[in-house]
């Protein structure tokens, strides 16, 4: 049976691409993903399609490929975090979809602050509409983590926080991971929303 390879490729940068991602993708024959992801694999000069907004075409270009060719879709992070693969399992069966997991950037993120994440509760908030939800979190767990985007980053967040009385909670931002330039920031919220980041990063709120 013609099989479809989902594959977690990491954080950044080609050093947190597992082995066996690397091998399946010297394998396919077509590669889907975004352009930082397929941009990881040049030198195998696969044949490329680049996922953009519109996801009904990738799974149409999938549909018409996957029996003829061996297909790997890639995503950022891990396969199990917030990835296509809950789009993907909407029209193709399991028998058909390979999975293979990834580093996620909330992994490496708990990582570089010295944390466990067993304990955690993690989301992704995608502008100010969630900044409540983040609040309730915030009252019912000890430890959140979650991605952020440029709609509402670090600093907006931890000035929110810091209004709403936490900002004696601990936080850490942890900024481009992996790249040469990742930038890992620790302090109260009070302290993090005096300082400036970027939007695609990974937050950790906690009271250790």
């Amino acid at each position: 049976m013609s099989k479809i390879y989902v594959l977690g490729i990491g954080p950044g940068t080609k050093d947190y691409v597992l082995p066996i991602t690397d091998k399946l993708v010297r394998e396919a024959d077509l590669l889907i993903g975004g352009k930082r992801a397929l941009a990881l694999f040049k030198e195998y000069n696969k044949e490329e399609v680049v996922i953009k907004v519109d996801l009904a075409k990738i799974k149409d270009c999938i549909e018409a490929n996957y029996q003829s060719k061996q297909i790997a879709v890639l995503v950022s992070g891990d396969t199990g975090l917030y990835s296509m693969l809950n789009y993907l399992k909407r029209y193709f069966s399991d028998e058909v979809l390979e999975v293979v997991p990834g580093i996620s950037a909330m992994q490496l993120g708990f990582a570089k602050a010295k944390l466990s994440w067993q304990d955690a509760k993690l989301t992704s908030l995608h502008g100010n509409q969630d900044k409540e939800e983040l609040l309730e979190l915030l009252v019912e767990h000890n430890k959140v983590g979650f991605f952020t985007d440029n709609k509402f980053p670090p600093h907006q967040i931890a000035e929110y926080l810091t209004a709403e009385g936490l900002g004696d909670k601990q936080g850490i931002v942890a900024e481009r991971l992996s790249y040469p330039e990742e930038k890992v920031i620790k302090g109260s919220l009070a302290e993090l929303s005096q300082q400036e980041f970027g939007g695609l990063t990974v937050m950790v709120i906690c009271d250790e």
